[in-house]
């Protein structure tokens, strides 16, 4: 045996796991040196876009409430203001550009030294700050608030652009800001067939609200109506709009897809209104089919709003009758928990339960439903009790106690 072999031999293997750890130990104290440089670069990074999200809000005309006089801060309430109105003057703690030309929470010597009030912008610096892609990948409250002030500002002071439909540059698909999309393009309206043609150029679904019927000639609109049915990645809603067109321009040839389709679709409709408008087709329309999904609908839709809106088309087109047991578990307060779409203030049907608002709406309707003329002695019984459940249910709420059918007090019952 060699010399080297017996050494190699004779080396401790204690020896060898401490050399194989202090390796592992160097390793991981080089990761974590090189840890905190990643984050101080990421953290840098953060804030070199804080400092720009604020230079916007600036430029827009928006003001932080964390510079204002302490008069006007709320001391329970740090970075917002003290304010007596329900309108919104402030967001995630500056004021809207608007609040700030037009109150005085700031002194002529403040306005002087910032610029206030600031003129309004070119259209394309407003589009540069709708930067709504950034906003659903971060969830930036800054950066919220410049999508949000730029919207008020070009809605405000009424900037249009050089060319409808100029907006849709800055598009990108967002439940939360399509209604803002939606709400500025309605001050440049258009025509049906140039919203299509907006549609295949920029892919922004909110324009498809201001397709149009058809008309007599317009062939090459009809075609793009038709591909918009089977085109991919539009839900029920945008569907929904295309189908009503096609179904106003030629009743026989699409009655029998529009009524399948609304089927269908009805209840996976993200939008409530379109909701609304479906279940009132669908009532139209008539046959069980129909009204399976209606009957749905009334117990179940999250939406106040829906459920009220059948309740009206259910009196006006005299059809109650065909909905009295869904009726009676609305009265018994059985139906899926509901809640209001508006909702002003600390008040407002379906604030906390939506369901127990129904009530004096579906009295009305029971009430106009009994003087339907010809309704079977069945009909007749059901809206009886729902209208004697909802008395029923009136008196639990207020706490006052039951009458027996004898006029006598009915004893407490144990909750």
């Amino acid at each position: 045996m060699t010399l080297s072999n017996r050494v190699l031999k004779r080396i401790s293997p204690a020896l060898v796991l401490v050399c194989c750890l202090t390796g592992v130990c160097l390793d991981s104290v080089s990761a974590e040196e090189r840890q905190p440089e990643s984050a101080v670069k990421a953290s840098v990074d953060q804030k070199s876009k804080q400092q720009e999200y604020e230079a916007m809000l600036y430029e827009l005309g928006a003001f932080p409430v964390r510079r204002l006089r302490s008069v006007h801060q709320d001391p329970r309430n740090p970075g917002h203001i003290t304010f007596l109105t329900p309108e919104r003057i402030e967001y995630n703690g500056w004021l809207y550009p608007d609040v700030v030309r037009s109150k005085r929470y700031l002194n002529e010597s403040e306005k002087e030294r910032y610029g206030i009030p600031k003129a309004a912008l070119p259209f394309e610096r407003y589009l540069s700050f709708l930067d709504i892609e950034t906003y659903e990948q971060t969830k930036d409250p800054l950066l919220q608030n410049v999508i949000q002030f730029t919207f008020k500002e070009l809605y405000d002071r009424n900037v249009k652009s050089e060319h409808p439909g100029d907006l849709l540059k800055a598009y990108y698909p967002s439940e939360k800001w399509d209604f803002y999309f939606l709400r500025q393009l309605k001050k440049e309206p258009f025509s049906g067939p140039v919203a299509a043609r907006l549609y295949q150029r920029y892919r922004a679904r909110v324009v498809l609200r201001f397709l149009t019927p058809p008309e007599s000639g317009q062939d090459e609109y009809l075609a793009s109506l038709k591909r918009l049915l089977t085109e991919p990645g539009l839900n029920a809603s945008y569907r929904h709009v295309v189908f009503s067109l096609l179904y106003q321009w030629d009743q026989e040839q699409y009655r029998a897809e529009y009524r399948k389709f609304l089927i269908q679709s009805t209840e996976q409709a993200p939008e409530w209104p379109d909701r609304s408008r479906m279940n009132r087709a669908l009532l139209e329309f008539g046959g069980e089919d129909c009204f399976a999904v209606v009957r749905r609908s009334l117990v179940n839709d999250p939406i106040y709003e829906v459920r009220t809106g059948i309740l009206d088309d259910l009196q006006e087109l005299k059809l109650t009758h065909h909905f009295l047991d869904e009726i009676q578990l609305l009265v018994l307060e059985k139906g899926k928990q509901c809640r209001c779409a508006y909702v002003f203030g600390n008040e407002g049907p379906g604030k906390n339960d939506g369901e127990t608002e129904l009530s004096r709406t579906l009295r009305n309707l029971l009430l106009a439903a009994r003087q339907q003329q010809g309704l079977s002695e069945v009909s007749e019984q059901k809206i009886q009790n729902s209208l004697q459940s909802l008395h029923t249910m009136k008196l639990k709420r207020i706490g006052r106690p039951l009458r027996t059918t004898s006029g006598e007090r009915a004893p407490a019952q144990e909750l």
